[in-house]
């Protein structure tokens, strides 16, 4: 199943803003700025929208985690300063 481009470009986009958003402002802050219609919607879609997110996190997690750990074998391990 191909995935619609504009629908990727649309999830790129939202992650962009949700941390832009994050540096921006506290909860608090959003809790006491945004309209009531804002936070309702949050708080309705936002367990189905963590649930995927956390599913797509961890798959990318346990595909990609295990690059940027440290090798488990000693002797792949090259500290230098022999000689």
């Amino acid at each position: 199943m191909a995935i619609d481009t504009q629908l990727e470009y649309g999830i790129g986009t939202a992650v962009f803003v949700l941390e832009h958003a994050s540096e921006k402002l506290t909860p608090e802050e959003a809790d006491r700025e945004f309209s009531e219609t804002t936070k309702e919607n949050f708080w309705r879609m936002w367990p189905s929208v963590r649930e995927w997110a956390e599913a797509l996190w961890q798959m990318l997690e346990d595909e990609r985690g295990s690059m940027a750990r440290p090798a488990l074998d000693e002797e792949l391990d090259d500290v230098g300063g022999g000689g």
